[in-house]
């Protein structure tokens, strides 16, 4: 039999606890003042901590996109362990994965004009993102690949440049919707994964 997950400690949940508050608080401010305006002592006040906590967690505001990565890549993972395991579909298992990947970035368009803003003008930011979209790629990959093994997905078509396209298809959807927040997400993030989703689909399994 599998070991036993071991529960978190308390000392454990309250570091967890604090970080992710210290992040959300960054996320707010960011939304609120932007990156570039917005300092750790900000931060720190908004989130009821101190800066040596701070600094405990995260080396500079930079990194705390650090938090932002790891969520998103969490949901790809858990993506990809249900079509290992055998998801029905492997289109609706991507059309639900672009959608939570917007959920995150897209609580605002300030907040998502936040992020591009600091990817746009922070090293570390931008190190911190390309390393994540990296290994976000090798996860989707692995996703088209069972799609082309269940017959789903077009095998004319190389796994590393779907998934090049699906993270292009939604950080240029997220871009396009700061610049015209008029219309919601939900349906743009809809049409985006639409006419991604046509060009590599063999019909086969297609419907949701």
């Amino acid at each position: 039999m599998p070991a036993q997950a071991v529960p978190p400690t308390r000392r454990e949940r309250k570091r967890t606890e604090t970080r992710e508050r210290i992040f959300r608080s960054a996320m707010q401010l960011f939304a609120q003042r932007g990156f570039f305006n917005t300092t750790v002592e900000d931060i720190t006040e908004a989130a009821d901590v101190g800066k040596g906590t701070f600094f405990n967690y995260f080396p500079g505001k930079e990194h705390v996109f650090g938090v932002l990565t790891e969520i998103q890549l969490g949901k790809v993972g858990v993506a990809l362990a249900e079509a290992e395991q055998g998801a029905p579909s492997i289109r609706a298992l991507l059309e639900r994965l672009f959608h939570k990947l917007g959920e995150e970035p897209g609580r605002s368009p300030a907040l998502a004009r936040g992020l591009m803003s600091a990817l746009l003008g922070s090293d570390t930011a931008r190190d911190l993102a390309a390393k994540a979209m990296a290994e976000g790629r090798r996860r989707l990959a692995r996703i088209f690949a069972r799609g082309q093994k269940l017959g789903e997905v077009r095998g004319d078509r190389k796994v590393e440049q779907m998934a090049w396209a699906f993270q292009q298809a939604l950080f240029g959807t997220l871009m396009l919707w700061t610049i015209q927040p008029q219309v919601q997400l939900p349906p743009r993030l809809e049409a985006s994964f639409e006419h991604f989703w046509s060009a590599i689909a063999t019909g086969k399994g297609s419907t949701r």
